[in-house]
């Protein structure tokens, strides 16, 4: 237990950092906060795509169609503005400075960096980096210049006003300073990359960061290394999806985008650009909760004998429907338990990939980017998701991961069936 103990101490040291990182907690924290923008966008473009037809005639007839295709425009088709205002915020709070105008200054500069384009005369912002192609250009400004923007103002740097000016005025000018420098910084890299063969700061983050990123994020292979580094946390006790969750909403939030902007444009879920993306890890990477426990859950009632054993599932199996398995984990327990280790990190493996060749193979469709918010009750999730054969998916998913648990299961069970016999022998 010597060697256990010093790899538990020195993974929660690591993990901690990880997730404390103010950095990567402005990222995951400020994209999740744009969770209620893509709901409301997702279901709008849900809605005006349905592939009913008396449904569609109805809405084009009343005129509802053309809202509803504004409405994702304006929310996900712009994700970006949201994102780089929020990531700003986050990172502010995070270093205890004036929120609000760093996110503020964080817009300002990723607008400042997003090239213009004229049409029929007109200049405007090029829409196109706004969404999801914008993503990466959002996050490295709003870091980058709010981070500019706090140093100064922790500083403070400013223009101090006499006690008699009202707060909101103080405060103003206390600002102001921290705000011109930071955004003036934003507007000298946007003129530098103007002199470059890329033309604006945005291509750039496009073509160095962003492609090769994504070119990461759709092979299964990272997602499942993800997957077995944030399970491998799990058995030793640690939160292990909130350490991962950072890099699963930076690295797979854009594809879920990409795949909403092609449905937009007419693609069909077949033939949507990406397989993989949030949405899919939400999805397969942990039905139940981290490790699948749902089909632990369901062996365990159906298989199980030990009175002990039988209570856990029966106390797990309703939070379990909505992805919530701490009583599991921690009641069974999951965590540092030999016999179990194997399927706890393997399910939601073989889940993963299972989903992914699935779908790669054609028979079962594309997930259309929805981001179905979480504790939504498992097939439900799959259904908003990609239709009724994802839901389907999910239950094959399941199934699966029954097979691995039950040998496991009836392993454990044989222990827990002795101890209990001891135990009443002795009384």
């Amino acid at each position: 237990m010597g060697k256990v103990d010093k790899f538990t101490n020195k993974a929660l040291i690591i993990s901690e950092k990880v997730g404390n990182n103010v950095y990567l907690k402005a990222i995951s924290n400020g994209l999740m906060a744009t969770l209620p923008i893509n709901i409301i966008g997702s279901l709008a473009l849900l809605l005006a795509v349905l592939p009913v037809k008396p449904w569609t005639d109805f809405i084009g007839k009343i005129g509802l169609t053309a809202t509803l295709l504004n409405t994702y425009s304006l929310t996900v088709g712009v994700i970006s503005i949201y994102a780089s205002f929020l990531i700003g915020y986050q990172l502010a709070s995070n270093l205890k400075q004036n929120s609000m105008s760093a996110g503020i200054v964080s817009l300002l500069s990723f607008l400042i960096l997003t090239p213009m384009v004229t049409l029929d005369k007109i200049t405007t912002l090029n829409n196109s980096k706004l969404g999801a192609a914008g993503l990466f250009t959002a996050m490295i400004a709003s870091l980058l210049f709010s981070r500019i923007f706090c140093y100064f103002n922790a500083k403070s740097v400013g223009i101090k006003m006499p006690d008699s000016v009202p707060p909101f005025v103080r405060n103003v000018f206390a600002n102001l300073v921290p705000l011109m420098i930071s955004a003036s910084s934003a507007i000298f890299l946007s003129y530098l990359f103007t002199l470059t063969s890329y033309g604006s700061f945005s291509d750039f983050v496009y073509s160095i960061i962003a492609t090769p990123l994504n070119g990461l994020s759709s092979n299964v292979g990272s997602l499942l290394l993800i997957v077995f580094f944030q399970m491998i946390l799990w058995f030793f006790g640690i939160h292990g999806s909130n350490i991962v969750s950072g890099f699963i909403v930076a690295l797979y939030l854009p594809m879920d985008v990409a795949n909403l902007d092609a449905l937009k444009a007419g693609t069909s879920n077949g033939h949507l650009p990406n397989i993989l993306g949030q949405g899919f890890y939400n999805l397969f990477a942990g039905i139940g909760g981290a490790g699948g426990t749902l089909s632990l859950i369901i062996v365990i009632l159906l298989f199980s004998k030990s009175k002990e054993t039988r209570v856990i599932g029966k106390l797990s199996a309703i939070p379990g429907l909505f992805t919530i398995n701490e009583p599991v984990i921690f009641g069974l327990p999951l965590v540092l338990n030999p016999i179990m280790a194997i399927p706890f990190i393997l399910t939601p493996l073989v889940q993963v990939l299972t989903a992914y060749l699935a779908i790669a193979s054609g028979i079962f469709p594309r997930l259309s980017g929805f981001q179905a918010p979480f504790g939504t009750p498992i097939a439900i999730n799959g259904f908003l998701s990609g239709g009724w054969k994802i839901a389907v998916l999910q239950i094959i998913c399941i199934f699966i991961g029954c097979l691995i648990y039950y040998p496991f299961i009836k392993l454990l069970d044989r222990k827990n069936k002795s101890e209990e016999v001891v135990t009443v022998a002795e009384v």
